[in-house]
């Protein structure tokens, strides 16, 4: 079940702005908003979203066509309950053509999911409240929100294990150069790492022990 609201920004931004560093899996505060209810609420299903998507088609495609979900994680993420999921992407973010769509896969199998995605400009709070190790703001970000819509997990940007080789590549301002290896790491992995990431987020929510996972 997944429903963005205006995507009416050019889809430029996969990251933004450098800050500080931060830890790759933060305990985050739990605090209420109605401002991510009415971000959740105004956000778009999945079918409406990808349905609308032109930039980087090709690989939003290959992402929701060849993602397949293994039965141990489909049923771990249905024993971690039921939640809301908003999503921060962009379709012209490359990072999230490749991973949103695991998540939608994920909540096709998974009716405690309601997955909902808004862009960049009405995300832009949590993105930079939720930032990547290197400081940066990014798409997509996930936030897995309780029935309160408050903030119980979160997960950032890239795997782990695609961010211990692409962190560097940032830092030394190769990223043009080297685009392909990530699209690469990507293909090769296919989903696997992405969605064992957000099921251990979806279980550190349900333990009452909410985590950040930035990579």
């Amino acid at each position: 079940m997944i429903n963005l609201l205006a995507l009416a920004v050019p889809a430029l931004v996969c990251t933004a702005d450098i800050g500080a560093p931060t830890k790759s899996v933060v305990s985050l505060p739990v605090v209420a908003s109605d401002s991510l209810k009415a971000a959740f609420e105004g956000g778009q299903r999945w079918t409406d979203f990808y349905a609308s998507v032109t930039r980087r088609k090709e690989v939003w495609d290959r992402a929701w066509t060849s993602t397949k979900i293994p039965d141990s994680l489909a049923a771990r993420a249905r024993v971690a309950g039921t939640w809301h999921v908003l999503v921060i992407t962009e379709p012209g973010c490359s990072d999230s053509a490749n991973s949103v769509p695991v998540l939608a896969r994920l909540a096709e199998l998974v009716p405690g999911l309601d997955v909902r995605l808004v862009n960049s400009t009405v995300g832009k709070p949590w993105m930079e409240a939720h930032r990547t190790p290197d400081g940066r703001a990014a798409t997509p970000t996930v936030l897995v929100l309780d029935d309160a819509f408050r903030i119980r997990g979160c997960w950032v940007e890239q795997p782990k294990g695609l961010q211990d080789f692409w962190l560097p590549i940032i830092a030394a301002k190769e990223t043009g150069a080297r685009f392909e290896e990530k699209m690469a790491w990507y293909v090769k992995d296919d989903g696997r790492e992405i969605l064992r990431e957000l099921v251990e987020v979806l279980e550190g929510a349900k333990r009452d022990a909410p985590v950040c996972r930035r990579g």
